[in-house]
């Protein structure tokens, strides 16, 4: 009982705000209804759970990584919640806890989007239960894993090596999203003017205004997504025929959503552009290095491989990142928003593989030549004091 409560309150404390900010924004407008409004803004929560919507003339599953967060953040606290009323003692008991919660959450969202069903804005049914239910058993279950102590037993039982590559990786992860996220910024500031050009050309209003900064800022981190890809290379495509890479830029006609201004429109970005290509590089680095300083290998080879592997890791988990990040915002050429998913896993995995295994073999060398570098590995100094006793 304790799971399907706390499935009701994440459903309620999700969606009805999404609900009520539409219904505001509608005051401040001519058109509509209060009803038509209402279910804008849960739509918008459904697509946070990648939901399909089913338009009239074509298909919505962007989801809005930003305003993902709210329902990953009360899935989280709600699995806690269970952990701490439902007196989990065992593996068995967090199962079914992890389990109830996940099914009712699956069940209230699928029921939500069947009261909101309408001619032009379907939701996929089937689609919300199973995806609803897993991102609740995935996030609902870290929730209750970490408040009943699991898992920090669960991590410690792994071997050191695969805590190793699971920590660089996701070291390497961050840093490759900061990358995206401050290409977009970049991006932002040089293209305040266009920015500025097409939030007037909607002429939202006071209100208005605020809500479209609040969309901007739902897709900000997809957009964060998509600057990383370009720094690896493949860039991205913002529909059909389209594609956003430092080789080059095809863009067709796009709508006048703010956040795009960003965009680059000139066909061959200037030379210097290319020297966002060493920002993966950096990442890496990074994966590398924080695994083999994290969990320390004092073995060259060895920690070569460790470093090597966490970049990979890195590369993987950003490629099922950069896939999520994706989808379909309309009819025609928009329904192809997104990533090259053979290109972008080939380059993230080699990319931040060869670069994590050449940061550790690079201040190995640094250390090796010389040593009063901090940072020395144990190995090198045992060496060198062996050879000050021969």
């Amino acid at each position: 009982m304790g799971a399907l409560l706390a499935a009701g309150w994440a459903v309620l404390a999700g969606a009805l705000p999404c609900a009520a900010l539409a219904v505001v924004g509608w005051f401040a407008t001519t058109g509509g209804t209060a009803s038509w409004a209402f279910r804008i803004g849960v739509d918008a929560w459904l697509a946070a759970h990648w939901v399909p919507i089913a338009l009239s003339d074509g298909r919505y599953d962007l989801a809005p990584w930003g305003l993902t967060a709210l329902p990953v953040l009360l899935l989280w606290r709600a699995g806690g919640w269970v952990a701490r009323t439902a007196e989990l003692r065992g593996a068995r008991d967090t199962c079914l806890g992890v389990g109830s919660l996940a099914v009712g959450y699956g069940a209230l969202v699928t029921l939500v989007a069947l009261a909101t069903r309408a001619d032009e804005a379907a939701p996929d049914l089937v689609r919300a239960f199973g995806y609803a239910t897993v991102l609740a058993a995935v996030v609902g279950g870290a929730g209750t894993i970490r408040e009943t102590g699991h898992a920090k037993s669960f991590w410690g039982r792994l071997p050191e090596g695969v805590r190793a590559v699971l920590y660089g990786g996701t070291a390497g992860l961050v840093a490759l999203l900061t990358c995206g996220t401050a290409l977009v910024a970049v991006s932002l500031a040089v293209h305040a003017g266009r920015v500025a050009d097409l939030t007037g050309s909607l002429a939202p209003g006071p209100v208005g205004l605020v809500l479209l900064l609040v969309a901007c800022l739902a897709y900000l981190p997809n957009a964060a997504v998509f600057g990383a890809a370009y720094a690896l290379g493949p860039g991205f495509a913002v529909g059909t025929g389209t594609v956003v890479a430092p080789s080059g830029v095809l863009l067709g006609t796009l709508p006048a959503f703010p956040l795009l201004g960003a965009l680059p429109v000139t066909t061959t970005p200037p030379g210097w552009l290319a020297a966002v290509l060493v920002l993966p590089i950096a990442a890496g680095a990074v994966a590398g290095l924080a695994a083999v300083r994290r969990y320390p290998e004092y073995g060259v080879e060895t920690a070569a491989a460790r470093a090597g592997l966490a970049g990979v890791a890195g590369g993987v988990m950003y490629t099922l990142v950069a896939l999520l990040a994706g989808g379909s915002v309309g009819p025609g050429r928009l329904a192809d928003v997104g990533v090259p998913a053979a290109q972008t896993a080939l380059i993230a995995v080699s990319t931040l593989g060869i670069a994590g295994a050449v940061a550790v073999l690079a201040s190995r060398a640094v250390a090796r030549w010389n040593p009063r570098l901090p940072g020395r590995s144990r190995g090198d100094a045992d060496g060198s004091a062996a050879a000050g006793e021969d």
